[in-house]
């Protein structure tokens, strides 16, 4: 409400009044003023009664001799009589004659907002028009006409209105904003860009305004203008991504092997433009630098798509050269369930199950997923002598575990994706992914359960 005040007080009708903080700063300076009279009043007073003295009014013959310091308290009577029928007065006319504008204004522009809430069109229309009356036509109203329209469905009646608001709005982005919203929902990317552009000249330093525009120009292709946009972003981690996806995305539409591989630099923790960068080195023949990549990365950011590209990359890997490299990449993120379970698979595929239940176990140990406990007692089961201590305890008792969905959920609007995205297709969020773990439920992880899955 304060920046509908401030708009009602800087409208034509009221050139007249100050803003709301002069406003406050002109009530403070009134009553230190009213306190100084109040203290001269007092000094006068004080000084009357202590000097003494007459005062004679009339003639010579009949005139009347009063006390000074009576004279001065009669005066100050009188004016504190007047200050309060001067403003009963005011009351009284203000009972006549109305409300003033300005108050007028503001009750209907209230009115207007309630209706608004109410979704109770025609009334808003109603109290628009009249505040309209009271206070001009400053951009607030404008705006409200504008969502009006949108109510009743009339988009291009909105668009005409929020336009014109647009063009003469300065320190104000109602219509720039809304016509933001409008692009937004008809996933017009140039019309998006053009009212971001508009909010920008009110905003300047808005970062996130600046990281839509930068994702809208991405999408687009115009990667001059994205990097144009970039130099005003601020220094920050996820500025560097942003900076990343640019060369990444110009990179993979110009086929620029170079802004790729800066793009890899810039932010290695992306693992599908890293996955990407070493296949385009592995159809070069330069297998070395692929897994230098692929192993950046994992240390980084583990995942099951990054371990199985690096244990085949290649031209003729086989089974003990695959065990070799899981187990490099067992050795760099020992703290990851990734790497242990991504071995005990490539261990289960050379029919080597002792091993491959001991990175069951280490795996387990590190997250109690549902797939991993299932795989476990599987694996236990094969044993062909399950001596060891471990494989004959789990097979004597139920695991417990949790099943769990990997998703990629937008951190500025929460739309979820089965894979990472480096533009949200719901908000523009560009760099906004990250990963979660959705835990479905808890369970306990049996052998009846094992067997049928076995079956």
């Amino acid at each position: 409400m304060d920046y509908v005040y401030a708009q009602v007080l800087n409208s034509p009708a009221l050139k007249s009044i100050s803003n709301g903080k002069r406003r406050q700063l002109w009530v403070i300076v009134g009553n230190i003023a009213a306190f100084l009279r109040l203290m001269l009043f007092a000094v006068l007073f004080f000084m009357a009664v202590y000097y003494g003295g007459n005062v004679s009014f009339g003639e010579a013959k009949n005139s009347v001799d009063v006390h000074i310091a009576v004279v001065v308290l009669a005066v100050g009577a009188f004016i504190y009589v007047f200050r309060k029928i001067c403003l009963f007065f005011r009351r009284i006319c203000s009972v006549f004659l109305g409300k003033p504008n300005h108050e007028k204004g503001l009750d209907n522009l209230q009115f207007a907002f309630s209706s608004m809430l109410l979704q109770d069109v025609s009334s808003a229309v109603k109290f628009i028009a009249k505040a309209k009356k009271c206070l001009g036509d400053i951009p607030l109203i404008s705006w409200l006409e504008g969502q009006a329209s949108l109510a009743n469905n009339d988009e291009h009646a909105a668009k005409s209105i929020f336009y014109a608001l647009s063009a003469r709005e300065k320190g104000t982005v109602f219509g720039a904003h809304s016509l933001w919203q409008i692009a937004k929902k008809s996933k017009s990317d140039s019309d998006a860009l053009s009212a971001i552009s508009a909010m920008l000249k009110a905003s300047p330093n808005s970062q996130r305004l600046i990281r839509q525009a930068i994702a809208i120009s991405v999408k687009s292709r115009n990667f001059s203008m994205a990097r144009k946009q970039l130099s005003s972003l601020q220094k920050s981690e996820k500025n560097r991504i942003i900076e990343a996806i640019i060369c990444f995305e110009e990179g993979f539409f110009t086929k620029n092997i170079g802004l790729i591989k800066k793009a890899f630099m810039l932010a290695p923790e992306l693992t599908d433009n890293a996955i990407f960068y070493a296949e385009c080195l592995m159809k070069d023949k330069e297998y070395r630098n692929a897994r230098k990549v692929l192993l950046k990365t994992f240390k980084i950011f583990p995942t099951q798509d990054v371990f199985d590209r690096y244990v085949s990359c290649g031209e003729d890997t086989s089974d003990l050269d695959r065990i070799k490299l899981g187990k490099k990449l067992v050795n760099e993120a020992s703290e990851s369930w990734v790497g242990y379970f991504g071995l005990a698979k490539l261990l289960m595929e050379a029919d080597m199950r002792q091993p491959a239940f001991q990175n069951l176990l280490m795996a387990y140990d590190r997250e109690q997923y549902d797939f991993i406990a299932s795989e476990l007692r599987k694996v236990a089961g094969m044993l062909s002598d399950p001596k060891p201590t471990a494989a004959a305890e789990i097979l004597l008792k139920p695991l417990k575990s949790k099943r769990v969905a990997f998703l990629w959920r937008c951190a500025e609007c929460g739309a979820e994706e089965g894979r990472w995205t480096a533009i949200c297709g719901c908000c523009n969020g560009i760099g906004d992914y990250r990963r979660e773990s959705n835990v479905l439920d808890a369970s306990v992880n049996g052998i009846e359960q094992i067997r049928q899955n076995s079956a």
